[in-house]
């Protein structure tokens, strides 16, 4: 195993064998399994500098990383590395510092050794479908469904101090919008600042951009949805994936030469057929003379790029979601090497003075069995339920509680006053009318009294008279 100089690293979409896995491309066997992680999304099989590598989860917002010379996962042991959302594509620069993550629409970025999430990248309209380094590490490309390719300065978003760049305030270095259906893959090629990128989409175009001008140069039309895309080891030639199970081959230098350009039917005819449905990923090895593709089939083949001849299938359980071509790493095949990144929990929150508590949860005895085992992001083997909330938040919300408290204890009290005033009214009306009531009949009873005193006299005055 130690001979092997360039090796492939696949996964597919069963997880059945393992997660992801390593090949010698020479012979066709399989020189190291990962497994206890999740299912890898497409375009999430990344290498972590030289000592990891990383893949996202098909349904849970959580990423999954392995020693390359340990089959057992970092997760367990006590590394969790949570996302805000399911990632639908994920990318790690070339010296294995930052790590971007799509999640949706936006695009996160976190610093790897010390787990800091640095900035949220807001510029798509939909959901992000591709993530792509420059080889300096300088930039990083996006694609999305909503046609849009995007190149992103990395240096910019992580002086931002953890600031959302939002759309329409903080603008991407380029913005390139000529496709018309959602971008189904991306490839950038050498040269830092001075590279091309090559996009492919639904709409049937494979577009070549010049990355320091960003301007087009090149659109190419074909007759089926394109999928897949790569470049040789010289960049001379586009090899393009379609979902008509086919790998088309394009000599970039090759003349007449204008901005759109159809193949002709003898171009078209310089294609790799052996896959029986549509082209998922494509790479091309060092030497420039092998090409590596996976397909829907659950195939991935190895070709001979001159001749376009199949040299060997290397079979799959499911659908092959990633495969790529990279220089064996030397620590994969050493067991006491020791991995020079340090790898550490992704904090979920942009605040950079963020402090972390973590709170106990034990699950009793008759409610364990609802507890997924498989969710290991927030389960543990020592019975406990890890949660963790920020201190400054906590005390956000207490003050909000104590503000919220008195105002309700005002609103009572006004309410209760304003309730309660004709009630008071009332009852000192009746008492008025009380006392007025008993002192009333008293006055009345003398003046009748009064009135037949009179009444009396007067029969007697008036008897005297007749008599």
């Amino acid at each position: 195993m130690s001979h092997a100089i360039e090796v492939a690293v696949t996964c597919d979409s069963s997880g059945q064998l393992w997660n992801a896995c390593v090949w010698d491309p020479r012979v066709g066997t399989s020189l190291m399994t990962y497994r206890g992680g999740g299912v890898a999304e497409p375009h999430s099989l990344c290498l972590v500098g030289k000592d990891y590598l990383m893949i996202s989860d098909h349904t849970k917002p959580l990423l999954h990383a392995w020693q390359l010379n340990s089959q057992q996962p970092v997760l367990a042991k006590g590394v969790r590395l949570v996302c805000p959302g399911h990632v639908s594509s994920l990318a790690v620069s070339p010296d294995g510092c930052y790590c971007v993550a799509a999640v949706a629409e936006k695009l996160h970025v976190w610093h790897i050794a010390s787990g800091r999430h640095l900035a949220v990248a807001v510029r798509h309209f939909q959901t992000v479908n591709c993530v792509r380094f420059t080889d300096d590490g300088s930039h990083f490309v996006s694609g999305g469904e909503d046609g849009l390719v995007l190149v992103w300065p990395l240096a910019y978003l992580i002086s931002n101090d953890g600031g959302e760049v939002i759309a329409g305030q903080s603008e991407p270095r380029h913005v390139f919008s000529d496709h018309s259906l959602p971008v189904q893959d991306l490839y950038v090629g050498h040269g830092g600042m001075r590279a091309h990128i090559i996009s492919v989409s639904m709409d049937r175009t494979c577009k070549v951009y010049d990355l320091a001008s960003g301007t087009l140069l090149l659109s190419l039309v074909y007759d089926c949805f394109l999928t897949a895309v790569t470049m040789g080891a010289t960049e001379m030639e586009v090899f393009v994936g379609g979902s008509d199970s086919n790998i088309y081959q394009f000599g970039l230098h090759s003349p007449p030469r204008m901005r759109e350009y159809h193949p002709t039917k003898e171009e078209k005819a310089k294609k790799f057929s052996g896959h029986s449905k549509a082209v998922t990923c494509l790479s091309a090895s060092v030497d420039g003379v092998t090409l590596l593709s996976g397909s829907l089939d659950a195939e991935v083949m190895l070709w001979h790029i001159p001749s376009r001849q199949c040299l060997r299938v290397l079979h799959h359980k499911g659908p092959v979601t990633n495969a790529f071509f990279t220089v064996a790493p030397k620590c994969m095949f050493s067991e006491e090497m020791k991995p020079t990144l340090v790898l550490r929990s992704f904090q979920k929150s942009l605040d950079p003075n963020e402090e972390t508590v973590a709170l106990n949860i034990r699950a009793t005895q008759d409610n364990w069995h609802t507890i997924d085992e498989d969710d290991v992001y927030y389960y543990d083997k020592s019975d406990h339920i890890s949660v963790t909330s920020s201190t400054a938040e906590d005390s956000r919300l207490m003050e909000q509680i104590v503000s919220l408290q008195k105002v309700n204890s005002d609103l009572y009290g006004f309410a209760l006053e304003k309730i309660l005033q004709p009630f008071c009214d009332i009852q000192v009306q009746d008492m008025k009318s009380k006392r007025q009531g008993s002192t009333q009949p008293a006055a009345s009873k003398c003046e009748v009294k009064a009135k037949k005193l009179k009444k009396k006299a007067n029969k007697k005055k008036s008897k005297k008279l007749k008599v």
